[in-house]
This record gives C-alpha cells, structure tokens and sequence, in this order.
C-alpha cells in the first residue's frame, strides 16, 4: 500500500459530539472508509454498547472504539463489561492509560485493546519509557499513537520518534488532530502537518488514521486530504529539498546556491514548467530506515499522489517567484526560466 492509499477516517465525536448516530451517516455520505465509535464522555458508553450489535458498519474498512476517558458514574469493572460489546465484533478499543486502575480486568481484551500515549496534562503514558511500565503490565496490548499528544509533549518530535522506534510493532491506530497548548482539539495547522511529515516514515502504511480535528461536513474531505500529505514522508522530503536549494537560510550562501542550481537547469535544457525534471535535479535522496534501499527525487516524486504533486509543483512555483522578487538580475538573466511561473 502506498503512503497516499493509506486509510484515513474520523472519531464520531468530531463530526457530531455526542451523537454516534447521525456522525456514522454523515461519514458514509463522504464515502469515509476509517471510522472511531466515540464514547468519550462516560454517559455515551451505555447507548453505544446496546446499540453495537445492530450498527450497520458495513461500508467502513476500519472499525474503534474510544472508551471513556473519565469514569465518575461507572466503576472501573462496568466500563470493561459494557466495552465487551466492542470485542464481541472484533473492534478494536482504545483507552487512555490513566483509566486503568486493575490491568487485571482489562487483560481478556489481548490485542483488541489499545493503549494511547497522553498529553501533558496526565500523569503517564506520555513518553516511550512512561508507555513501557503500561505495556509491561498489558503485554497483549496494541498501541495508538496519538501525534498531537506527542508533539505537545515534546515539539521537536524527538519523543515521537523514539516512540515510535519503541512500539512500532505494536501500533494499531493513529490519531491526529491540532491540539492547542489547552489540550483542546483543532483542525491540523501547516507548522503540525510539516511536524507530523517528519515522523511519517516510522508510522506502518497499513495504520489507520483516525482525525479528531472537529469539523463540519463540507470540511471533512479537505482535513483528509490536509492529513495525507501530513502522513506522506515523500512530500515532506521533497518539500524540505525545495527550501534546501531554493530558500537556504545562510544569506552568504543563498545566491550563490539559487544561481548555480539555475545553471544546472540550464544546462541540462530543464525549463521550471518541466516540474517532474526540475524535482529529479534536486539534491535528494536517502534511505527512510535502516536497511532501505536510497531513494532518488524521482523515486520520491512517484510516491506522491496526483494531488500532492499538484500541491508540491505549487509549493515550487511559490518559492520561484519569491526569488524572482528578491533577485530581479537573476530573474533577467534566466528569463525564459522565469516566465514559466508568472
């Protein structure tokens, strides 16, 4: 599967808080193949559980449910009895690790639990050594990661990646989301999509991803396609190699650097509305993991899908005429070049 076939869908509770219902037509109507049956809040658990065994679930590829985050009402043993409706169908569940009091009753679930990584806010299961203790007591257990979670914790991403490194074998789902410095959740902002592409090569393409981005129906398509390109690390590679030539930081260097990739174009009879021959002189490459093959931009660039390239060929057309503005000589001089993205 490549990256851009990967299964992206929504957690209910984004589409339509508190009504699991009327979110599950509203995602078959977008023809949404990857969904999360939210019980977030503990009073929703109930209603959900009778009514799993008559849910009509049959067009989505990719079936969760979220327990409950907070238990007030129910004790620690009802959630796990009425969550059982989930494991009857197979689904499977997710639980913040702070729920678990008694790992004992939880233990029957196997594999069909997953545990998620936490915000700041929580005491644990925020960090890869803090989710070993959890998985030490769950050995069965499956992962979800939750990206905006990670990269509150620790921006760099450095967590994620060592996350990731660490329980890749047991990564079930994804969850993503902007998540403000509150913890409230938010549609994916550009500085989230270029963090989330930088960790994206650790993510298994056959993982699901779950948005919890609160949306209203026209936006749903759109927040999907804004993740894909999130998750593809083909388009975040590329795009980082576009700013390496075209938007280098070091001012001494810039010029120089801007004109003889120029040149090169020139030489080789490359004009910038060739786009996928501009790409392929890019400097780029590399392996993604250990072992890898090494990548050309070309190989990269047949990773993406047709919308991504639309938006990359975009993303290089931006920076060309940025430079055309900041050194009008060299625009003269390379003319026919430039006229291409006017």
């Amino acid at each position: 599967m490549p990256f851009s076939d990967r299964k992206i869908g929504f957690s209910t509770g984004a589409i339509a808080k508190g009504d699991f219902r009327v979110a599950i037509d509203v995602l078959k109507r977008a023809n949404v193949r990857a969904i999360e049956l939210s019980a977030l809040r503990e009073h929703e658990l109930p209603e959900l559980a009778r009514s799993l065994p008559d849910l009509d679930l049959s067009e989505f590829e990719y079936v969760s449910v979220h327990a409950p985050t907070n238990f007030k009402d129910l004790q620690e043993r009802d959630v796990v009895q009425l969550l059982e409706a989930a494991a009857s169908r197979q689904l499977l569940i997710v639980v913040h690790p702070d729920t678990i009091r008694c790992t004992d009753i939880w233990k029957p679930f196997g594999a069909f639990l997953l545990i998620e990584n936490m915000d700041k806010r929580k005491p644990i299961g925020r960090t890869a050594s803090e989710l070993r203790v959890i998985f030490d007591s769950l050995p069965e257990a499956g992962f979800c990661f939750d990206v905006a979670h990670a990269r509150q914790v620790d921006p760099s991403m450095i967590e994620s990646a060592q996350i990731l490194n660490a329980f890749a074998d047991r990564l079930r789902e994804v969850h993503a989301s902007g998540v403000t410095t509150r913890s409230i959740h938010g549609l994916i902002s550009a500085a989230a999509s270029s963090a989330y592409g930088s960790i994206a090569h650790l993510i298994p393409q056959g993982a699901p991803v779950i948005l919890e981005s609160p949306v209203d129906q026209p936006m749903i398509q759109s927040e999907i396609n804004f993740a894909r390109t999130a998750f593809s690390p083909w388009f975040e590679k590329l795009r980082t190699d576009i700013d390496d030539v075209l938007d280098l930081k070091v001012e001494a260097l810039r010029r120089t650097q801007v004109e003889n990739f120029l040149k090169l174009l020139r030489m080789t009879h490359v004009k910038f509305s060739d786009f996928e021959n501009v790409i392929s002189h890019l400097p780029t490459g590399g392996a993604f993991n250990s072992g890898d093959i090494l990548f050309s931009a070309r190989d990269l660039l047949s990773r993406l899908s047709e919308d991504q390239k639309t938006q990359l060929k975009l993303y290089l057309f931006d920076r060309l005429r940025g430079l055309a503005q900041e050194y009008p000589d060299l625009k003269s001089e390379f003319r026919e070049q430039f006229a291409s993205v006017e």
